[in-house]
């Protein structure tokens, strides 16, 4: 009976590893797929929509994480369709969205596939998260260079308690979604002060983290 039991496990964890792999392979593929698509096609079908397209932006956001679409171009799509503010409530609730799917998806699978290694890695995160949850998640959502998905993935993965990991999701996205709505809002006209205080507002929001890190380090 043990045997037959490890066998099963055995099976089951090489399945999974393997779906893992597939499931790689097809996000590689997803985004050369995706390079064809920019802010201006999404503004102009999501303006089509007429009034549903809010709706709708935000139906697709719950599915968003699922098939790995870039969630940079839909915050400069939402500016362009919605303006700099709205964009940026609709981008944001989208966001919030997103990481749930991620979260919940990411939950139910759990990491018993994953080497013994990752495991103890990842229950590492989560351990510090549960410390001091909502500082950590405001900060690790705070860095733009880390995936957004990549994120909610592992924060699910790991078993991150929602209530810090959504608070912390909407403090530490808020910023970098609105500048990107308002860059996006403005986008056709370069020109604009506003286009160049939200793309100064963008940069600085890179750049910080980078400081910051590196003082740290000196420290």
């Amino acid at each position: 009976m043990y045997l037959l039991l490890k066998s099963a496990f055995t099976k089951k964890n090489i399945l999974k590893t393997i779906s893992s792999i597939l499931i790689l392979l097809l996000i590689v593929n997803l985004q050369k797929r995706y390079s064809g698509f920019t802010p201006e096609i999404i503004q102009g079908y999501i303006i089509s929509l007429g009034m549903f397209g809010p709706l709708i932006s935000l139906g697709f956001a719950l599915i968003r994480p699922l098939i790995f679409f870039p969630i940079t171009i839909i915050y400069l799509a939402s500016g362009l369709a919605f303006g700099g503010f709205w964009g940026g409530v609709i981008g944001i609730s989208g966001a919030l969205l997103s990481a749930l799917t991620a979260h919940f998806v990411a939950n139910k699978i759990g990491i018993d596939f994953l080497p013994m290694k990752w495991r103890s890695r990842i229950c590492a995160v989560r351990d510090r998260v549960d410390e001091k949850g909502l500082r950590n998640m405001i900060l690790i959502r705070f860095i733009p260079m880390i995936s957004f998905d990549l994120i909610s993935y592992s924060a699910g993965l790991s078993g991150v308690k929602l209530k810090p990991y959504l608070l912390g999701t909407l403090i530490g996205i808020a910023p970098r979604i609105f500048a990107y709505t308002y860059v996006g809002s403005n986008i056709m006209s370069p020109g604009d002060s506003n286009f160049w205080i939200a793309l100064g507002v963008l940069i600085l929001i890179f750049v910080i983290p980078g400081l910051v890190y590196k003082y740290k380090k000196r420290k």
